[in-house]
Formats: structure tokens, sequence, C-alpha cells
């Protein structure tokens, strides 16, 4: 059988027309040009590939000990989109600037590790984690010195495990803010927002939480009555309140009544006006609209009539 005969190499200076745009440093090329839909879409690709090789090529050349190379151009002459940003470089924690003072590695632990209890390798945290059958198969658990004997030990771990995830969500959050360049002070926050007008505000520091600890005891429907306390919390805060005095009669009361009248209008009374305090209580503009309503009605319990009983 007759050989089949060779193909004739393909010219290495294409007939097409070159239109590609060219990114050196990528080593790239695009051809922007649309294409036909009965074109040879192998011969094309060809004929690009063999321009972007010419271009390559064209390159100044430099001799090394693996032989010699192209000086690739170091600026980009075509911008590659990207599907995502660029990620930004996170800030450290501080915990990582610890180690970095303490010149200290960090060292990756194994994810499995060895559990006795059931004698098998499972993941050190999460789901069926050897912490978790560690716990579970605790059926006992011993009290301590200083413990009550008749409190829930298992609640009781519980509410600690509650709290310690708690204090880790707070120290995130501390890390996000001083990352972002702020502060976060573990003090009583700034209570002068939302006050009413004319009070001071709450300074922070232990006299800002110790007042902000006395707001929060009244806070409540019952003003604290019903509220559960705390363990080591204070509970003499609120000012006591001042009894007030009942009177015997109703001449004591009076009397008393007179007695800070006359200090409103003698001129005692703690900076109040007189002559505005008058016409609010009786002064003559409230006589004069009671003589332009005409004379008193009778009530319709009835009352004396002039000149006879009722």
């Amino acid at each position: 059988m007759a050989a089949a005969p060779e193909a004739a190499p393909k010219q290495a200076v294409p007939e097409a027309e070159d239109n590609l745009q060219y990114c050196l440093a990528h080593l790239a090329a695009f051809d922007i040009a649309p294409l036909h839909p009965k074109a040879d879409v192998l011969k094309q690709t060809r004929d690009n590939v063999q321009l972007l090789v010419n271009k390559v090529f064209g390159l100044g050349r430099e001799d090394t000990d693996e032989g010699p190379c192209a000086l690739m151009p170091l600026e980009d002459g075509y911008r590659l989109p990207r599907y995502r940003p660029i990620p930004k470089v996170k800030p450290e924690t501080r915990w990582e600037k610890f180690m970095k003072e303490k010149k200290m590695d960090k060292r990756k632990r194994s994810r499995l590790v060895f559990d006795e209890v059931s004698g098998d390798w499972k993941p050190r945290y999460g789901y069926k984690s050897a912490k978790q059958s560690e716990e579970k198969s605790q059926g006992i658990l011993e009290v301590k010195n200083g413990e009550d004997s008749y409190s829930n030990l298992f609640d009781k771990n519980k509410s600690e495990q509650k709290l310690n995830a708690a204090k880790q969500k707070m120290r995130e959050v501390r890390n996000r803010v001083e990352a972002a360049g702020g502060r976060l002070k573990a003090a009583a926050p700034d209570l002068h927002n939302g006050m009413r007008s004319g009070m001071e505000s709450v300074k922070r520091g232990a006299a800002g939480l110790k007042e902000a600890l006395k707001r929060a005891q009244v806070s409540s429907a019952s003003f604290g009555k019903f509220d559960r306390v705390s363990k080591h919390e204070a509970t003499n805060l609120q000012p006591k309140k001042r009894k007030v005095s009942q009177h015997e009669n109703v001449g004591a009361e009076r009397d008393r009544q007179m007695k800070a009248a006359g200090k409103v209008l003698s001129g005692d009374g703690g900076g109040i006006d007189r002559e505005k305090a008058g016409t609010v209580t009786g002064g003559e503009q409230f006589k004069m609209a009671r003589k332009e309503k005409g004379p008193k009605r009778r009530s319709k319990q009835g009352g004396k009539k002039k000149g006879g009983k009722r």
C-alpha cells in the first residue's frame, strides 16, 4: 500500500489580516472581529496563535543558562476583567498581633483525635466530635468543695458553655471594631442620648457603670419589684422614698397649704413668678372670665334658695 502524502507545512506568516489586540505580559491575544457561521474555526484559531507567537519572537531576548529567553513587557497592554473583586487584606486580630510580637509560629493541628471513650478517631470539634462523646459519657459529676450539693451541675455546665459562647461573640465584635479603627470599652455607655432634656450625661467608668445599673434596676414595668437579682448585685443603689406625714385633721393640712402659698407670694418659693402664679391660680383674668359666664348655676342636687329653705 502506498503511504499517504504528507501535508505541506503551514506558513509562518498567516494570510489573514492582523487585527488582534495583544497583551504580551499575559501571553494573550484577543480577536474581537465577528465570526461568520460558515467560517473555519480551526484555521482561524491557528492563524491567531501564529500571530501571537510571531509577536513573542519579535521581543528582545536574553541568553541564560537554560537558553534564550524573551523579555516580556512589564505593563499590561490589555487589562483582563475579573469575575470577583480583589480580596481585601484581613486586619490582624489581637491573637495574631500577639503571636507576631512574640515571634510565635502557627502550628496546624490535626483535625482528627483519638477518642478513648469510643476507641475510634473522631473530629476535634463540631458534629460527633470527641468532646461531645466525652460529655455524653459523664453520667456522674463530682461536687467540688464549696459547691451546693443539691444544685444541678449539668444545667450549670450548660449555662457556662452559653456564657463562654457569648463572651467569644463579644470578642469577635471587639476585634471587628478595633480593625475598623475604633475602640470598644467594657464600661457604661453614654446615656445622654434618648434621655430627658435637662439631665446630665453619664460618663464612662466605674461611676457611669454604677449609674447605668441603678437605672436598669427600675426600668421594668414593676419598677424592679419582681425582677430577679443577680449574684453579688448591689440592691442599695435606689434612693429611699421620703414618707409624707399624714395630717391628723383638716386644719393642719390647711395651715400647711397656706404656709406654702405664703412662700410663693412672698418671693421665697425658689424663683417663682408671683404675677404669673397669681394669674393662673386666681388673678384678675380668672375673675373677669367668671363674670362673663354669668351667674353660677345651681347643682342638680339642690341648694339653699334666697329667702327660704330648700
